[in-house]
């Protein structure tokens, strides 16, 4: 047997190159148009998004220039939607009761469901579709962008996010189902095609039984639209189970249908074929405080393409992460017999470079009747992880004894996975002011960049304190980033309140993605050290200039048992009227022991107190004068003993403010 045409396989080669070089587009449109849908695309896709009160929030995927190597799959239909998307929506299992995202409706998708309030109505920022419905105490985020396909390299592929955020005090049960009514172009009953099965009628996969991705097309050797979902990868979360089923099941059973494996895809109720596929994550608890994310992702798919007798579509991803996670990755290929006669003893065979395997290479498909389809997939590893190249190329060979060979070659990169590190440091000078941190709540910034290869997704940053720090008033310690692309700083910030803690502070953020992607980084912060303090200071808010009140305050005493000192005050220019207890000494709504100062001479107090347990800063006392003469002369401490429980004297700071300076 001789080669297919060498200028028919250099094309293709040519062709996926050509491909493979086109850089995702940044060039983002966005609309309404006059269904007063939100449409926001690129050169290959438009996500459009009901904006009205009818089933507002649900969206459709539609091309615009489709896949730049084709021009019969401009302007198709993905997902259905049109003239405003309503046949798609997404479950939220919310202990045990069954919620619909979004806005009610009363056509037959979500008919009669239970709804929660949509809080934010279709709104785009930063790049992304943004909708959220309140449940209760739970607040759900359904957030669209458009990203890289896996197979493509290109920015052709919605990706569908949902993040649900439990606010209120106790844990919920939570789960979710999306369910898409796809479509290709005019064509709403085309097969799925997941690894080497062709899905025409209801079937249910498990977790271990999904693929990477699954495509859906109409012909190899002439496609018009190809479109992928993703099941598997380090952008999405991989739902439960997955089901496939005709479209009208699934939108009469908000979570539980009508499935009936085996039976083709005929609308329920009607007589014409449409085929729809719902993915479930099934409940889990969130506690309170805390969030949830699931990502999918669904656009245009990749295929290299030779047409021929036997016509041959070869897909894989473009770009693939190997880890702990992922040691493989799957090339599919796509054989379709185009000849008017039957294909004998058809033979398939996988080619790989040096330091990559996979079982059976070799495949015999046996004999295959004109118009036939086969799906071959192989999970291709490599020999050791830790010394691969910067790319591979392999090829796809298929042989039969009475018609024309054909081979496809595809590219695969591999790349490095996320790396990620964080600083940590104050954003203000914090000082030590009378005793007391200054600010006080103050601020702590992380930034956070990733130096590996690859994005990570679902990012959430954690600000994990030690023991007298907690997040001030209304902030949260987990802040949810979204996507940290490779090379990326993010800078995140949170407000600390400190109690009675000071000098070097361990502080430590812990990122966290999809796929369960965790890591922790601690740095030490150093804080004022706050020393013990006695100082004095005029009351506050006393405005009659003929008395003066003046505060003794303790700062940071709280490892003193006792305290001692003298208060001296110039007699003949004030008259001692009263001397009132301070509020280290007022407890929850009763009086602690107070021992009143006794006068050892004219213009001297002696304090000598037993303190509280474990209360360390405050008002020991205010001494209260009526003026006999406008200046008050000096007022002072001294004679200061600080003593711990095993009668050790604390060295202390005394700072007699209202001391007049002397010669």
């Amino acid at each position: 047997m001789f080669k297919y045409s060498k200028f028919i396989i250099i094309t293709a080669a040519v062709l996926l190159l050509f491909t493979s070089a086109i850089t995702a587009q940044d060039d983002f449109f966005q609309s309404e148009d006059s269904n007063n849908n939100l449409r926001f695309g690129n050169d290959y896709i438009v996500i459009v998004v009901n904006q009205n009160n009818n089933a507002q929030g649900r969206f459709a995927v539609e091309t615009t220039g489709g896949a730049p190597a084709r021009d019969n799959d401009d302007n198709k239909a993905l997902i259905y939607g049109r003239p405003t998307p309503w046949t798609s929506y997404t479950t939220i299992w919310i202990n045990d009761e069954k919620y619909v995202f979004g806005g009610e409706t009363q056509r037959r998708a979500g008919k009669n469901a239970k709804y929660g309030e949509v809080i934010q109505e279709p709104t785009i920022e930063d790049n992304q579709l943004i909708t959220k419905t309140r449940f209760d105490n739970l607040i759900v985020e359904q957030i669209l962008s458009i990203v890289k396909s896996s197979t493509t390299g290109l920015a052709d592929t919605a990706q569908i996010q949902y993040r649900v955020i439990n606010e209120g005090e106790t844990e919920e049960k939570i789960g979710l189902r999306i369910m898409l009514d796809t479509m290709l172009g005019a064509n709403d009953g085309a097969p799925f095609r997941l690894g080497e099965d062709t899905i025409a009628s209801d079937k249910l996969y498990y977790d271990k039984q999904l693929d990477n991705f699954w495509l859906s097309f109409d012909s190899i050797s002439n496609p018009q639209v190809t479109s992928q979902g993703t099941f598997i990868g380090p952008d999405v979360s991989t739902p439960d189970r997955v089901y496939f089923s005709d479209w009208g099941s699934m939108a009469d059973g908000v979570w539980d249908f009508d499935f009936n494996p085996g039976q083709e895809f005929v609308r329920k109720g009607e007589y014409e074929i449409d085929s729809a596929m719902a993915m479930y994550w099934v409940p889990e608890v969130i506690e309170a405080g805390d969030s949830k994310t699931y990502i999918s992702k669904y656009g245009l798919g990749g295929i290299t393409i030779v047409p021929g007798l036997l016509s041959l579509g070869v897909t894989s991803p473009a770009e693939v992460i190997f880890d702990n996670n992922n040691q493989s990755f799957p090339v599919v290929a796509y054989l379709e017999n185009t000849s008017d006669i039957e294909a004998r003893n058809v033979e398939i065979n996988l080619e790989l470079p040096d330091g990559f395997e996979a079982d059976e290479k070799s495949r015999s498909l046996g004999n295959m009747e004109s118009g036939g389809i086969a799906q071959i997939t192989w999970n291709v590893r490599p020999d050791n992880i830790s010394s691969l190249p910067d790319q591979m190329t392999y090829r796809v060979v298929v042989d039969a004894d009475n018609t024309d060979s054909n081979e496809v070659e595809r590219r695969v990169k591999f790349v490095g996975p996320p790396v990620l590190d964080a600083n940590i440091t104050l954003m203000e000078n914090v000082e030590v002011i009378d005793g007391q941190l200054e600010p006080n709540p103050f601020r702590v910034q992380a930034r956070l960049s990733n130096s590996g290869e690859s994005s990570l997704y679902g990012v959430k940053a954690e600000l994990i304190l030690p023991p007298g720090l907690l997040a001030a008033s209304s902030e949260k310690l987990s802040k949810h980033l979204g996507m940290l692309d490779s090379g990326e700083n993010i800078n995140v910030n949170w407000a600390i309140e400190a109690l009675r803690v000071d000098g070097t502070m361990p502080f430590a953020v812990k990122v966290s993605g999809i796929n369960d992607y965790e890591k922790t980084i601690v740095e030490e912060i150093e804080l004022p050290r706050l020393e013990p303090l006695i100082y004095l200071r005029e009351t506050p808010g006393r405005e009659d200039e003929n008395y003066l009140s003046v505060d003794i305050v303790a700062a940071n005493i709280g490892e003193a048992e006792k305290i001692e000192f003298d208060f001296n005050y110039n007699s003949e220019k004030l008259l001692l009227t009263h001397v009132s207890r301070g509020e280290l000494f007022v407890g929850d709504n009763n009086l602690l022991p107070f021992n009143r100062p006794t006068r050892t001479e004219n213009g001297t107090l002696f304090f000598e107190q037993e303190l509280p347990f474990n209360r360390g800063n405050g008002t020991i006392a205010t001494v209260h004068f009526k003026k006999k003469e406008s200046d008050a002369g000096e007022i002072y401490l001294d004679d200061l003993s600080l003593l711990n429980s095993m009668s050790e004297e604390i060295e202390i700071s005394l700072r007699n403010i209202l001391k007049e300076e002397t010669e």
